[in-house]
C-alpha cells in the first residue's frame, strides 16, 4: 500500500526503525518475563518506583495503557500486596496508587537494575546523540499521529494530549 509512495531508501528506514522499536518491546517483554512479570505489571512498577505515586488515570495516560487494563492489573498487584490503592478526594472512580512496603522492595530488585541498564546505555551514546534521539523519536511519533489523525485514525491515549514530559527525569542515578 504505502511502499509504491515512498523512495526505496525510505522503505528501508521505515522498516529499520519499526524492526528497532518492536525489538525494545521484546527486550522489556523478555525482562518482564524473566522477572515473572505481566509487560502491564512491569510498566506499572516502574512508573510507581519512578514517581512514588499516581493516579489510575495518570497511568494510563503516561503507559498507554487503556484504563480496563490498568485496572486489572493493579487489581492483580494489590492482591499480591505490591501496591496501595487510596480514594481520591472528590472522585470515588479514580485511585491513587502507590508502592507498599514490598511492592519498593521487589521494584528496588526488578526496576532498578533495568532503569541502571537503560542510563547506562543511553549514556553510551553521549549527550548530543540521546538529545537527538530524544527530539527525533518525539517529533516522529507527533508527526505519525498527525498523519492517522488525518486518515481518522486517532490513538485515544497519547502522551502530548495529557502533557506528559518526554524526557522523564528519573532522580535515581544507576
Amino acid at each position: 500500500i504505502g511502499g509504491s509512495f515512498m523512495k526505496p531508501s525510505a522503505a528501508g528506514q521505515l522498516a529499520a526503525l519499526n524492526q528497532s522499536y518492536k525489538e525494545m518491546e521484546h527486550i522489556y517483554h523478555w525482562y518482564a518475563r524473566r522477572h515473572g512479570l505481566s509487560d502491564a505489571h512491569l510498566w506499572l512498577l516502574y512508573s510507581l518506583y519512578e514517581s512514588q505515586s499516581h493516579t489510575q488515570r495518570e497511568i494510563s495516560s503516561i503507559w498507554h495503557y487503556p484504563p480496563q487494563t490498568v485496572n486489572s492489573a493493579l487489581k492483580s498487584l494489590e492482591r499480591k500486596g505490591l501496591i496501595l490503592l487510596e480514594d481520591v478526594p472528590g472522585n470515588k472512580r479514580n485511585k491513587r496508587v502507590a508502592l507498599s512496603g514490598r511492592g519498593t522492595t521487589l521494584a528496588r530488585e526488578i526496576i532498578h537494575p533495568l532503569i541502571c541498564a537503560e542510563q547506562r546505555a543511553i549514556q553510551s551514546l553521549g549527550e548530543a546523540e540521546t538529545d537527538a534521539l530524544v527530539a527525533l523519536t518525539g517529533k516522529y511519533t507527533e508527526l505519525l499521529q498527525a498523519e492517522l489523525a488525518k486518515q481518522g485514525a486517532q490513538p485515544t491515549h497519547t502522551a502530548g494530549a495529557a502533557g506528559i514530559d518526554r524526557s522523564r527525569n528519573r532522580g535515581k542515578e544507576a
